[in-house]
C-alpha cells in the first residue's frame, strides 16, 4: 500500500501526510506530573475502622467459620455431666473423756488442715472404700478395659505398632517377685484410675466447705460417685475413731481383770494373816524392825543384781545358741572385743568388695578368709571368757540373795514374834488399799472408753447432696461459640491486615499516585453490567448516577488538562487485557457527546475488535477497509445517531492488518480526525500483551493509562509505564476503573440526582 485516502465531506488527502506541524505534544512525562501533599506520619483510626467495614466479609466469614468449628468440635465431644457434694469442716471437740488414755483436743482448723482433708477425699484409698461401698459392677461401665478404644487412640495404637513402639508391650509384664493381682483387684485398680481422673476436689475460698466434683458421661452415675465420695468420707472419720477407742477399751480391760485378781489375792492375805497369833519373844520390837528393813533393802539390792546378772547370761546364752556374735558385741563389752569387732567388720567389708569382681579362689579373697576365720577364733574366745566371767557374777549375787533371805527370815520370825503380827498385818492391809485404788481408777477410765466408743461423732458433714444433673456440664456449646467467634473474629481481622499489607494491586487512590508518580485523573466504579453495552445502557437510563458522574469527572479532567483548548487525541491504554478500556471509551466518549463536544472512538485493537459485534452493526467498509487502502478515511467510519458519536473501528477481528500499524500514517489520519471532530478517543491493546499500543501512542496527543482496581499487579503497572517512558509516550495520568465503592478506601458522594 502506498497511500491511504483521507476525505471527509468534499475535501480529500491523497496518501500519507507527511509532516509532524500542529501536533501539539503534551510536555509533561512520567514524573512530571502534578504534587501530592506528603501524607501525615500517624494511624488514622478512621481509616482503619473503614478499612475493617470494606473487608466485613472476610470478618464475618472469620467468626463464622470459627463458631462453625467451634459448634462441630462440640459436636464431636462426648457429653458429661457433674455431680456436686458439698462437705463442711466442723470445729474438732475433745474425742475422750478426761482421764482416758486419748484425751485431748484435735488440731483447731486451720489451711493446713482442710488442705489435708482435701488431699484425704482425692486419695485413692477413700477411692476405692466408696467404689465398694457403691459396687464395682454398678461402676463397669466406667472400667477403661471394656470401652472401645476412639479412633484418634486406635490410630496413635497402629503407629507405635508399625514403629514397635506399642504400648504395653513390656509395660504390662509384672515385676520379678511383685504380688500377682487378681481380675479384681486390676479392674478395682482400673476404677480408681477413672474415677480420679474425673475428680476434682476444691476449697470455696477461705471457707471450710469442700466440693466433691465428679465428672461422667452417665449423670446417674456423677451424682452416685460424689455422694458416695462424701459418705465415705463421713464413715472413715467415725470408723477410724471407734477403732481407736476400741483398742483402749481392750487394753483397758485386760489391765482391769489384772488388778481385780491382785486386789482379791491382797484381801484373802489380809484375812489368813489375822487368823494367825504369832508371839515371839526377845529383843526389842524397833530394833528389830530396823534391822529387818537394811536387810530388806540389801536384798532387793541383791535380788535385783541377780536378776541383772542372770538376765544377762541368759540373754548371751540365747544368742549364742543362735550363732550371731555381733549381737553378743553389743550385750557384753570389752576393749578386746570392740576391737576384735571392728576388725572383722573391716575384713568383711574388703571381702565385699573383692567379691564384687573375683571369685572365691582369688588369692586376696583367700587371705582375707583367713583373716577372718582367725579374728573370729579369737572373737569366740573373748566372747567365752565373758561369759564365764557373766557365770559367776550370777552366781556370786545368787549366793548373796541366798544369804540375804535366809538372815531375813529369821529377823522376820524374830520381829514376828515381837510384834506378835502386828506389822505383817498392816503392811498387808497397805499392799490391799494401793491395789484397790488402783482397780477403781482404771475401772472408772474402763467406762469413760466404753462410752466414747459408742458417742464418735466425725469433723464433718455434708451440707449438700448430688442431684443428677439435667444438663451436660460440658462441653459448654455457647461459650465454646462465643470462643470459636472471637477466635474467628482475630483471625478475620489479621487476614484484613494481612490482605491489605500484602497485596499486590491498587485499591486505593493515594496508592495509586505515590506508585506510579502520575495524577489519577479518575476512580470509575463498577457497575453490574457484564459487558461494555451493558455500561453504555446504564448511562442512558440514569445519566446522573454514581458511575456517570465519575465519567463526568473524568471529562472534565481530561478536557480541562493544563488548560489547554482545541481538538484532542487521547489512548486508552492498560497493562493487561480486561481492565475497562473498552468500557471507559464509549462512557467517555458518550458524556463527551452530552456535553456538546464531537466526538470519534478509534478502536485500534485490531486483533479483538468488538464494537460491530457488540452493537449488532453491518457495513461493508471498516477500519481494515482503510487500513488496506480499499476506501477513504470517511467511508470507514460508522455513524449511529442513537450513539452520539462515531466509530472507527473493524467489523471483527483483523490480526493480520494490526502489523500495518506505523506512526507515519496514523499521525497525519489523527490530525484529520481532529479536525472534523473535537475529541478523538483511542481504544488501543495491551501494553504487556502487543506492542501496538506504543506506537499508536507515539500518534496521539497523550495517553491515559488505566488500572484496573484490585486486579492489575503492580509490577504490570511498574512495567507497561517503563515501556511508555522508553518509548516517549505522554502519559497524561492514570484512571482506577471497575472500583468497588463497598471495599474502596477512597470516598465517593454517590449519585447527585436532579431534582425539579
Amino acid at each position: 500500500m502506498n497511500s491511504r485516502v483521507l476525505p471527509f465531506e468534499s475535501g480529500a488527502l491523497d496518501g500519507r501526510l507527511g509532516g509532524g506541524g500542529g501536533r501539539g505534544r503534551d510536555p509533561h512525562r512520567r514524573g512530571g506530573g502534578r504534587g501530592r501533599p506528603q501524607e501525615p506520619d500517624r494511624v488514622d483510626v478512621r481509616e482503619l475502622f473503614r478499612m475493617l467495614w470494606r473487608r466485613r466479609r472476610v470478618v464475618l466469614g472469620g467468626i463464622f467459620g470459627g463458631v462453625v468449628l467451634a459448634l462441630a468440635v462440640s459436636h464431636l465431644m462426648t457429653p458429661t455431666y457433674t455431680g456436686l457434694a458439698k462437705v463442711l469442716i466442723e470445729s474438732r471437740p475433745s474425742q475422750v473423756s478426761e482421764g482416758a488414755p486419748n484425751r485431748g483436743m484435735q488440731p483447731p482448723l486451720n489451711d493446713q488442715v482442710v488442705n489435708s482433708e482435701v488431699a484425704v477425699l482425692q486419695s485413692n484409698v477413700l477411692i476405692g472404700q466408696a467404689i465398694e461401698a457403691i459396687g464395682v459392677k454398678r461402676l463397669a461401665p466406667m472400667d477403661p478395659a471394656l470401652k472401645k478404644p476412639s479412633l484418634l487412640a486406635r490410630g496413635i495404637d497402629a503407629v507405635k505398632g508399625v514403629l514397635g513402639l506399642r504400648a504395653g508391650s513390656t509395660a504390662s509384664k509384672p515385676l520379678p517377685g511383685a504380688p500377682q493381682l487378681t481380675p479384681a483387684q486390676k479392674q478395682l485398680q482400673r476404677l480408681i484410675w477413672a474415677v480420679s481422673k474425673d475428680l476434682r476436689v476444691t476449697r470455696e475460698g477461705q471457707s471450710y466447705v469442700i466440693d466433691v466434683k465428679v465428672s461422667n458421661p452417665d449423670p446417674v452415675l456423677a451424682a452416685l460417685l460424689a455422694n458416695g465420695l462424701a459418705d465415705q468420707y463421713i464413715a472413715s472419720q467415725v470408723t477410724g475413731r471407734q477403732d481407736s477407742a476400741a483398742k483402749a477399751t481392750r487394753f483397758l480391760t485386760g489391765r482391769v481383770a489384772e488388778l481385780q485378781k491382785q486386789v482379791e489375792a491382797a484381801e484373802a492375805k489380809v484375812e489368813q494373816y489375822r487368823a494367825q497369833n504369832l508371839l515371839v519373844d526377845g529383843g526389842t520390837l524397833e530394833a528389830a524392825r530396823q534391822q529387818l528393813g537394811q536387810l530388806n533393802n540389801q536384798l532387793v539390792i541383791a535380788r535385783g543384781d541377780q536378776i541383772a546378772a542372770q538376765a544377762r547370761y541368759d540373754r548371751i546364752q540365747q544368742v549364742i545358741k543362735k550363732g550371731d556374735l555381733a549381737e553378743v558385741s553389743s550385750i557384753v563389752s570389752s576393749p578386746a572385743l570392740d576391737t576384735l569387732s571392728a576388725k572383722l567388720m573391716g575384713l568383711q567389708r574388703q571381702d565385699a568388695i573383692w567379691a564384687q569382681h573375683y571369685g572365691p579362689q582369688h588369692p586376696e579373697r583367700v587371705r582375707l578368709a583367713a583373716e577372718i576365720k582367725g579374728v573370729q577364733h579369737d572373737l569366740n574366745e573373748e566372747v567365752q571368757k565373758l561369759i564365764t566371767q557373766r557365770k559367776n557374777d550370777a552366781d556370786i549375787a545368787e549366793i548373796r540373795a541366798r544369804t540375804l533371805e535366809q538372815s531375813i527370815n529369821k529377823m522376820e520370825t524374830r520381829v514376828v514374834a515381837l510384834s506378835r503380827s502386828t506389822i505383817g498385818l498392816r503392811q498387808l492391809e497397805r499392799q490391799a488399799t494401793a491395789a484397790r485404788a488402783a482397780y477403781q481408777q482404771l475401772l472408772s477410765r474402763l467406762t469413760d472408753t466404753q462410752t466414747q466408743e459408742q458417742m464418735q461423732r466425725p469433723d464433718a458433714k455434708v451440707i449438700a447432696r448430688a442431684d443428677i444433673a439435667s444438663r451436660p456440664s460440658s462441653p459448654r456449646t455457647k461459650l465454646l461459640a462465643v470462643l470459636g467467634g472471637v477466635t474467628g473474629l482475630i483471625f478475620g481481622i489479621g487476614l484484613v491486615f494481612f490482605l491489605e499489607l500484602t497485596a499486590s494491586t491498587f485499591r486505593g487512590l493515594g496508592e495509586l499516585e505515590r506508585e506510579t508518580d502520575l495524577p489519577v485523573l479518575a476512580a470509575v466504579p463498577r457497575g453490574p453490567w457484564k459487558s461494555p453495552l451493558g455500561a453504555w445502557r446504564e448511562l442512558a437510563q440514569d445519566p446522573y448516577g454514581l458511575y456517570a458522574e465519575r465519567i463526568r469527572h473524568l471529562r472534565t479532567a481530561l478536557l480541562m488538562r493544563d488548560g489547554k483548548e482545541g481538538a484532542r487525541s487521547v489512548m486508552m491504554a492498560s497493562s493487561t487485557p480486561a481492565e475497562g478500556k473498552t468500557t471507559t471509551v464509549l462512557a467517555l466518549a458518550r458524556m463527551a457527546a452530552l456535553a456538546g463536544k464531537k466526538v470519534v472512538v478509534v478502536d485500534c485493537d485490531l486483533r479483538r475488535s468488538m464494537l460491530y459485534r457488540l452493537f449488532g452493526w453491518r457495513a461493508e467498509k471498516d477500519f481494515a477497509s482503510f487500513i488496506n487502502n480499499e476506501c477513504g478515511l470517511a467511508e470507514a467510519i460508522h455513524h449511529d445517531k442513537d450513539l452520539g458519536f462515531d466509530v472507527l473501528a473493524a467489523s471483527r477481528g483483523r490480526p493480520d492488518v494490526a502489523d500495518e500499524l506505523a506512526v507515519d500514517w496514523l499521525l497525519p489520519m489523527f490530525e484529520t480526525l481532529k479536525r472534523k471532530y473535537d475529541l478523538v478517543l483511542v481504544d488501543a491493546p495491551a501494553l504487556l500483551a502487543v506492542s501496538d499500543a506504543l506506537v499508536i501512542g507515539q500518534a496521539v496527543d497523550s495517553c491515559l493509562y488505566l488500572v484496573r482496581w484490585g486486579h492489575t499487579p503492580r509490577q504490570a503497572v511498574a512495567k507497561g509505564l517503563s515501556d511508555c517512558e522508553e518509548a516517549g509516550l505522554v502519559v497524561a495520568g492514570t484512571v482506577l476503573t471497575l472500583v468497588d465503592p463497598q471495599l474502596s478506601p477512597d470516598v465517593y458522594a454517590g449519585g447527585y440526582a436532579y431534582s425539579d
